[in-house]
């Protein structure tokens, strides 16, 4: 079996605000190897051929995630589904309070010293971490908060992408303010 880190890319940290693009890959791994049903169904497969490749799923799950979040989620003689619960249940606990300060530092979030392309990537990660709280950031809202916190060398360009028709894709804004 391969080094389950040369399949999924993407380490797992509750703090990193890559939930979304870890639980991706790692759906999109289980389900080469047609192992997703022990990782996303509560009820296991009876007389399944080869269960110890559940084991592997297990061991999968705890090798894409945080070191502090392996030792918070393990517990012995767990399923792979229980470690899959178990990581969800510790990302989505206290979700409301998390998107909250997010959503306060995503609207009050201003360019200050950074370039427009490290500005524009911190805006999309907030986004994007919004998101994997199941608080959606739309393209508009996202490009608007963006316009918003430009400091005075690009409040000109600003105003025009604000008023430009059709409104601008947060990618095109990103590009003219390059």
């Amino acid at each position: 079996m391969q080094n389950i880190r040369s399949l999924v890319s993407v380490v797992f940290d509750l703090n990193a605000g890559n939930y979304n693009r870890w639980r991706d890959q790692l759906l999109l791994t289980v389900g080469k190897y047609s192992l997703q049903d022990h990782v996303v169904q509560d009820a296991s497969a009876p007389g399944y051929p080869d269960c110890t490749r559940m084991d592997y799923v297990k061991s999968w799950i705890q090798g894409t995630i945080s070191d502090d979040l392996a030792e918070t989620i393990s517990a012995r003689n767990s399923t792979a589904r229980d470690a899959w619960r178990a990581v969800e249940s510790q990302f989505f606990s206290n979700r409301e309070t998390r998107a909250l300060y997010l959503d306060a530092k995503f609207r009050n979030f201003v360019q200050d010293d950074l370039s427009i392309t490290d500005y524009c990537r911190e805006f999309k990660h907030m986004a994007d971490m919004l998101g994997d709280l199941v608080e959606v950031v739309t393209d508009r809202t996202l490009v608007l908060n963006v316009i918003r916190g430009l400091k005075d060398q690009f409040k000109t360009i600003g105003m025009h992408l604000w008023h430009g028709c059709p409104f601008p894709m947060f990618l095109d804004a990103k590009a003219d303010l390059m």
